[in-house]
């Protein structure tokens, strides 16, 4: 999501005066850091559940007039505050992007979603599967629009032996590659559990798990008990993760939900097959058969079948991974979703509906 945000702030801030607003953490302050870098305003806000987190926004808002509020979200009840503060400080156009299908079971929270999302002029969905998830709980399909994901092309690439070095890989092995925190989410653990017969297969295999977590421990634990801990390297988190897909013959995304992984993109952009869960959102990206496979969620045996038969074939890996590229640049690229949501910014301060 932090990538989404500056994505957009590298778009739009030669031609509009960006500010970009958030939680001040450890974990946050990398985004802060780069959205100054690019030449926006930042805003580092306390906890939400301190005073001065509504104080900060108003205070912001009261000497600084934005035009458009945007809000970032993870799932359909956070941030409602910073959406009720905009709308109070007269915003023009209040807009808020949903990340991740819509997850909310409790019935008091759903009827406070559905109370908070009228202060909303328009909800934008990464997906239209994500969008069909907020529409079946009942979000007007005039209020929200589908603006799909898209990444920029990298810039200072690794080569294959260097990125391999950086992670300790021999040069000829076979690597599978996959980004993300290491979360239920991301469904690692059925990456881990596909391995016994995939090594059996491949014996020098090594898969890459880029990204921390949680479930860290846990994972290397699993690892331990089926045997496979010499094979599976946990690289943490990276600021060159991507760069360090030049590693990989294949790129792996095992999530059990997603709204459209923005790593799915980056490994398509870098020429790699994609294997995938059929989820919502990565089903949008990978073409089954076409830009690399789709299984799933869930199933361990067929993310590795999936993943045998590209490691086995080289030429079905560049031709997927070529297949991959061009769709990212027909589909994905950063320009396009940028050019879209400022498509929905300028309808909703002309009073106008968008196109889902």
């Amino acid at each position: 999501m932090g990538a989404h945000m500056l994505d957009l702030v590298a778009e739009y801030v030669g031609t509009a005066e960006v500010s970009l607003m958030a939680q001040k953490t450890s974990r946050v302050d990398w985004l802060l850091e780069k959205a100054a870098a690019l030449g926006a305003r930042t805003v580092p806000l306390p906890s939400p559940r301190d005073p001065r987190f509504a104080e900060s926004i108003t205070c912001f808002l009261g000497t600084h007039p934005a035009d458009v509020f945007h809000c970032h979200v993870g799932t359909g009840c956070e941030d409602w505050d910073g959406v009720r503060l905009a709308r109070a400080a007269g915003c023009p156009a209040v807009v808020q992007t949903q990340h991740l299908p819509f997850l909310v079971s409790h019935p008091r929270k759903r009827q406070a979603f559905h109370h908070a999302v009228e202060e909303v002029d328009r909800l934008i969905a990464v997906s239209e599967g994500l969008r069909r998830t907020y529409e079946r709980i009942g979000v007007p399909p005039e209020s929200i629009v589908t603006v799909p994901n898209g990444v920029a092309p990298l810039t200072g690439r690794m080569s294959r032996k260097e990125a391999r070095r950086v992670l300790g890989l021999g040069p000829d092995q076979p690597v599978a590659l996959t980004i993300g925190r290491l979360t239920q989410m991301k469904g690692q653990w059925h990456l881990i559990d596909a391995l016994p017969p995939l090594i059996a297969r491949f014996p020098g295999l090594a898969v890459v798990l880029l990204g921390d977590g949680p479930l860290r421990e846990s994972l290397q634990s699993r690892a331990a008990a089926l045997g496979v801990s010499r094979h599976v390297v946990f690289a943490g988190h990276r600021p060159d993760a991507r760069r360090l897909l030049a590693a990989a013959d294949v790129f792996v995304l095992p999530s059990r939900h997603e709204g459209m992984p923005l790593a799915a993109l980056e490994a398509m952009e870098a020429r790699l097959p994609v294997v995938a869960t059929r989820v919502i959102g990565t089903a949008e990206v990978v073409d089954d058969g076409v830009t690399g496979a789709l299984v799933r969620p869930g199933n361990p045996s067929a993310l590795g079948a999936a993943l045998g038969r590209l490691l086995a074939d080289p030429a079905l890996r560049r031709r997927q991974g070529m297949a991959g590229r061009h769709r990212y640049e027909a589909s994905f690229t950063r320009e396009r979703m940028a050019a879209e949501t400022a498509e929905v910014y300028e309808a909703v301060l002309a009073g106008v509906e968008v196109a889902a």
